[in-house]
């Protein structure tokens, strides 16, 4: 009986260290899970290429959309920031590129949508490697009550609209152009420096999230922000009227335009 006593204790000791064995492993392999990789990893056949948002047939056809921004109202050269993001691609790819500027000053995203129907239009949309568009700055900015006061009422109604004409543009674009690159260019505040900042800064900024987000359901669009270029540098880089950039102004959108589809 003692021999059989010993034989079970023996038998009991060793179970219990090889489970303190495995334990431990455990132990160490979830600390350090190194342990269970070769000791050379085995180098990938090929390294990531950063990929380039244009097309890779290049860029021959730009069309611009939109309003008074695209169209480059208070630049005194009169290029905008869609003129001299053409200059910037002709010069870094080494061609000649179409361009057809469509925007209209004052014109609303009602506006355009409409704009978007006629066949003329269309055509030239059906054509482009590159579309670029502002839209919203009359949608929201004209919902004033007076010098630089907002109706928060009448711009919550604008935004709202506009919300849904914004997703309508990308989509008339998308059914005539699958291919195109689309870049929006986000609204900056004109009145960050006014007494109506307090009722602007944060709806410019809800609506370029907004515009962010819809333009990430589809493929191939980016958002550019241009809120920060201005914000706290309005008396360098607006226009006399106060409201559309100057010269000055243009040329950052286009660098920061450029920057993004590098």
């Amino acid at each position: 009986m003692r021999t059989s006593g010993r034989l079970l204790w023996r038998m009991a000791g060793l179970l219990s260290f090889a489970s303190f064995l495995l334990f431990a492993t455990g132990f160490v392999l979830a600390l350090d899970p190194q342990q269970l990789a070769p000791a050379r990893a085995t180098a990938p056949s090929q390294t990531p290429q950063k990929t380039s948002p244009l097309p890779a047939e290049g860029v021959h056809k730009i069309v611009a959309l939109g309003d008074s921004l695209t169209r480059g109202a208070g630049d005194a050269n009169g290029q905008g920031y869609a003129g001299l993001v053409r200059q910037a691609l002709e010069k870094k790819l080494g061609t000649s590129i179409t361009f057809s500027n469509l925007a209209i000053n004052g014109q609303e995203s009602t506006d355009l949508v409409k704009q978007l129907s006629q066949e003329q239009v269309k055509s030239l949309l059906g054509e482009a490697n590159l579309v670029l568009f502002t839209i919203g700055g009359n949608d929201m900015f004209r919902q004033t009550g007076g010098l630089y006061t907002i109706d928060k009422e009448k711009l919550a109604a604008a935004t709202k609209q506009l919300t849904t004409n914004y997703e309508e543009v990308i989509k008339q674009i998308r059914t005539v152009n699958p291919k195109a690159t689309i870049v929006y260019t986000t609204l900056y505040n004109p009145f960050g420096d006014t007494e109506a900042s307090v009722d602007t800064i944060k709806p410019v900024i809800d609506w370029n999230y907004t515009a962010s987000q819809i333009a990430a359901k589809y493929s191939n669009v980016i958002v550019v922000p241009t809120y920060d270029l201005f914000v706290g540098k309005e008396k360098s880089y607006l226009y006399t009227d106060h409201f559309h950039p100057n010269t000055a102004g243009y040329e950052r959108m286009a660098a920061r335009v450029v920057q993004a589809l590098e």
